[in-house]
């Protein structure tokens, strides 16, 4: 199984699809935004890593003001879309090719319509485990107050 992560702050219990799951949360560079991922993974400005570094993981928060629309204009201009796996008004979710950032590596990049607007994208080796990148689709949003 591949585990995904970014920045390690605290130990959380969080519920994603009716389990509950322990994991870290993890945030932006600007603390906007958050994520969970399983025990284990290492973080470094934002961006957390499997054991092995198979897998990573990058939260990112959109400045104040910036919409939803401009969320998802944003990260298709960076991460050029493959397929889109969910556009729903809440959550816009596509697979992508990470390009240059990531040589060789499969991801996903999703963004919800929070505020802020928060992006995940993460890129793996492989297929990915798809139950853990929908885990932490669910589980990025805003900062826990």
């Amino acid at each position: 199984m591949r585990r995904l992560g970014m920045g390690v702050l605290l130990v959380l219990v969080t519920t994603v699809a009716g389990v509950t799951a322990v994991g870290v949360v993890v945030t932006d560079v600007r603390k906007a935004c958050q994520i969970t991922v399983p025990d284990g993974w290492t973080s470094k400005r934002g961006t957390a890593y499997s054991p092995g570094e198979q897998v990573s993981a990058t939260v990112h928060g959109l400045r104040a003001g910036q919409t939803f629309e401009a969320g998802k204009a944003l990260t298709q201009q960076v991460m050029k879309p493959i397929k889109v796996l969910s556009d729903d008004g809440k959550h816009f979710i596509y697979t992508m090719d990470p390009g240059a950032a990531a040589p060789g590596k499969h991801g996903w990049e999703v963004v919800v319509n929070t505020t802020p607007v928060c992006t995940l994208a993460i890129t793996f080796d492989g297929v990915g485990d798809e139950a853990q990148m929908k885990a932490m689709a669910a589980s990025l949003g805003p900062i826990a107050k």
